[in-house]
This record gives structure tokens, sequence and C-alpha cells, in this order.
């Protein structure tokens, strides 16, 4: 169906952007009824909002069983990831108006922000970190959550929590003690305010996204805007959880924007890219790649004789900042917590993870359970090793093929999602505002798919009232996984092919050069 109407969106854009945004609604009604499978338990003080409730009433969601409203949240989610599949369709077929995918994005991220907190409580754990630098005064660096166990968030993180530090960036950190700090007195508020930020995030690097695809490929912006701004994974994990790795996407899509521009190394805006990245790392130092590959990019495009100059002031940058945010919590090797685990302590639907737990089992029926271990170990640092020869070659296709920041960011963060221990449905916001841009369109696809995985997830919710089942489990450590571990080496084989097509070129480049 290629109909368009008057406002140049054909038809079945137009019923996809309304299906996303009603289907989006509709996991805010659903996640305002009594023990919905898309919400998880309150911290004392704190009330679902009373519209979404009021809505799940009058629908009489508060009678539905448990099961009806777990087949019925699968339903949702398949809907608008159906939608949101065909709405990509369109928008590659240049039929859909990048202002009709920003006002679907903007109602889209206000429903998100105002909907009961959906599917995690890792922002619990945000508040409750941001509550011992601002209310305690102690060093969350330091001191673990069970040293608060009448904390109204304390008593509500999830339990693998309790006995760490905090793993996240000092700059969030700051950023959550100045919620905690600000909203004191409100449980409920506090939770809102973090989805706020979210949200904002996101809406940020929505923006950010459409704008560097109109600057470099208009007819991708649409599209480009569309994969993160409606993104399911986005929409209702992200912002709905009030997850820390949308302010990850903001400085990355900013960055983006800039380094698209191409800027000389000692530059106000390439110190403006440097600058939006350090800030992504400060909020969680597990985007340290894409800092990497800009600094390798400056060293390796800017005239001898100035990259000295040009590299120091980069790297001033990046110590200013780090110790500007750092200097609060300075306090021995505590400090170091999140370099040390790369902000993580959660398996998920991870692809290294799956190999890791099939080598510990042959393992361990031959050698017992510490071989099995030690296997599970060996197959997780073996992805971490692939990780990084893959972003070697990224790297050395960025200096010899001038390829654009999208094509060796985005990728980079797509293989670090894939590649870790650990994946979770959010960590989806460090790749999507690059997905529209990719040259590539195999790992486009690939990227989104990921996504579409991911929003498959935590349904029913992170576990409180003990109802998950091993089924669940199951489909995602062994269901989801396999097929994310088939995505992965999709996306490394194009990698290397790519790597090695640009190897020819730029030598047959260099020939011919030699030759005239």
């Amino acid at each position: 169906m290629t109909e368009s109407g008057s406002n140049g969106t054909s038809v079945r854009a137009t019923w996809s952007l309304g299906l996303l945004v009603g289907g989006y609604l509709a996991i805010a009604v659903v996640a305002g009824a009594a023990r919905s499978p898309l919400t998880v338990l309150l911290p004392t003080g704190a009330q679902p909002p009373s519209w979404a409730t009021a809505l799940a009433r009058a629908v009489a969601l508060d009678r539905a069983g448990r099961t009806g409203l777990i087949t019925g949240s699968w339903i949702l989610v398949v809907v608008v990831l159906v939608a949101f599949a065909l709405l990509l369709g369109e928008a590659w077929a240049s039929r859909v108006r990048l202002s009709a995918v920003l006002i679907a994005s903007g109602i889209s991220l206000a429903i998100a922000i105002a909907a009961p907190l959906l599917l995690s409580r890792d922002v619990y754990t945000y508040a409750a970190y941001g509550r011992i630098e601002a209310l305690y005064h102690q060093n969350p660096y330091v001191t673990t959550l069970s040293s608060f166990p009448h904390d109204p968030f304390v008593a509500v993180t999830s339990v693998q929590w309790l006995h760490t530090h905090s793993h996240y960036g000092p700059l969030f950190t700051l950023a959550s003690a100045a919620i905690a700090r600000t909203w004191t007195g409100s449980v409920g508020s506090t939770i809102l305010a973090f989805k706020l930020l979210a949200g904002v995030a996101v809406a940020a690097a929505t923006a950010f996204a459409a704008l560097t695809a109109v600057r470099t490929r208009p007819d991708r912006a649409p599209l480009a805007a569309a994969l993160i701004g409606l993104n399911p994974v986005i929409v209702v994990h992200t912002v709905g959880g009030g997850h820390v790795d949308a302010l990850i996407a903001a400085p990355l899509a900013g960055a983006l924007a800039i380094a698209v521009t191409r800027p000389r190394a000692a530059s106000v805006r390439a110190i403006a890219v440097t600058v939006l990245l350090t800030v992504a790392c400060l909020v969680k130092v597990v985007i340290a790649p894409a800092l990497a590959l800009w600094m390798w990019w400056i060293v390796h495009t800017d005239r001898r004789d100035h990259r000295a100059r040009a590299l120091i002031a980069h790297v001033a940058v990046i110590a200013g900042s780090t110790l500007a945010s750092v200097t609060p919590f300075v306090a021995g090797w505590h400090t170091l917590a999140p370099f040390a685990t790369l902000g993580g302590v959660e398996a998920w639907a991870s692809p290294s993870h799956l190999v890791g737990r099939a080598a510990q089992t042959i393992a361990g029926s031959f050698g017992g359970s510490s071989a099995g271990a030690d296997a599970a170990r060996g197959v997780e640092a073996a992805f971490l090793v692939l990780f990084v020869v893959l972003v070697l070659r990224l790297a050395r296709r960025a200096r010899d093929s001038d390829s654009a920041p999208a094509d060796v960011w985005g990728v980079a963060l797509l293989l670090l999602a894939l590649s870790l221990p650990y994946l979770l449905p959010w960590y989806a916001a460090w790749f999507a505002a690059f997905l529209g841009l990719l040259a590539d369109q195999a790992l486009l696809v690939a990227g989104a798919l990921v996504s579409g995985v991911l929003a498959l997830t935590l349904i029913p919710a992170d576990p409180f009232y003990g109802l998950t089942t091993p089924a669940v489990m199951n489909g995602v450590h062994y269901g989801a996984a396999s097929v994310l571990l088939v995505i992965l080496v999709v996306v490394a084989s194009r990698v290397l092919g790519n790597s090695h097509r640009a190897e020819l070129l730029s030598r047959a480049s260099r020939i011919d050069a030699a030759a005239s």
C-alpha cells in the first residue's frame, strides 16, 4: 500500500504510527492494573499514576486474572513491534514525513514518562545511591546499599545490588544525588524525576539523530528518528523504566551530529565531540570504546605537525572532566568499581553467557565445578577479545576509508552490547541513535532485530511476587540469547568482510595514486 495522505505519509505508515501510540497507551493502562505483569512493587510512600489505575479499573482489568494480564501484555508488545516494523519499512521507502515521526515520538515518550514504572527496579538503585550521598552523607562507591535497610528504595531494590558499591559513573551519581536532594520528601516524585530525565534524554537523542540525517542523508531522517524515538525497547523499557542508559543516548547522538561535519582535530567542534563522549563515559564507563575510536580518528586524520597539540587538548578535556566528577568520590580502589565491572552485575540474554553456560556444563562434566567455572570465564573473555579485534578492524577502516562516525561508533557499540557477559533491554539505547545512518543495510536490520528481541524480554516484569517461572527465564537465557548469538555472528562477519573490502580499495587507490 503506497497511497499517501495529505501530509505525505502513507496510509500504512499512518496506521502504524497510530498503532504505536495506541499500543504504548494500552501498555500504560495494563501497567495500572492491580498486580500487573508490566510493573513492579512500589516503595512505601509511592502510588501508581491515578490516571492509569482509573483507566485499568474502567476497562475491568483489575478483575482479569494474572494469566490473562500476561497474555494481554504479550499481545500488546507483539502488536507494537509489528507496527514498528511496518513503520520502518515505510520509512525506508520514504513514505513517512519526519514531522509525523517526531510528533508520534513525542506523544509516545510522554505516555512512557506518565505511565507506571515499567518492567524494572533499577530506578530504585539509582535513587538509593543518590540518597547515600545526598541524605546519608556517605560515599556510594564505598558504602553498600545494605547499610541502609530502612531506606524506602533500598527495601525494594533488587537483591543483587544490595551488597555492591555503585557501578555507575560519577556524573550519573552526582545527578542521582541532585534528584534525591531535590525530592527528599517524595518517593513518587523521585521516581518520576528519573523517568522524566530519561524521556527528555531520548527526545534529545531522537532530535539529534534526525538532525544528523537531515544533514547527511535526508531520505533517512524519518527512519533514523523512528529507530530511537518510537523503538519499543526504548520507549517501554528504557524510558518506561527510567533507565540511566537514556542519558548515554543523548550525548552520543549529539556527538554524532557534530562529528559528521568532519571538524578539524583542534577545532572547537572537535573538542565539543570529545566533551560529549566523555560525558557519556562518565555516566557509564562501558561507552569508552566510542571515545577511544574518536581519539584514534583525531590522531590519524590531523596533519602530522598538529597531531601532538590536538591530542594534548583533547586529553586535557577528558582528564579535566573526569577529575571534576570523580573528585567528590575518590576513596581508594572502591572508586574504580565502575571501571572494574563495566557497570553491570546481571547476565540476561547474553550470547557470551549462553556459550559460557554450555562450556561450563561440558567442562564441569569432566573436571568438576571448578573446571566448569573456569571454562565459562574463558568463553566470556574470548567474546571480549573478539570484540577488541573487531573494534580494531573498525578503527583501521575509519582511518583508511574515511568511514562515517555512525558506521564506526554505532557498529562498535552494537558489537559491545552483543559481546558483554550481560545484555539487558535498555542497552539498546547505546546504539539505537546510529542505526538509521549505517551504510550497511544488513547491520541496520541486525540492530533493529536486536531491539525487537530485547523488547520481548522481562515479561512478566522484574519478579517481585515470586511469579517468574523457569519457562520465562529459559526463554530469555536460551531463546533470546540464541537469536542474539546468531545476530552477533552476522554482524562480526559483516565487519570482517567490509574491512577486507575497504583494505583492498584503499590499497588500489594508493597504487593508482603512485602510478599517476
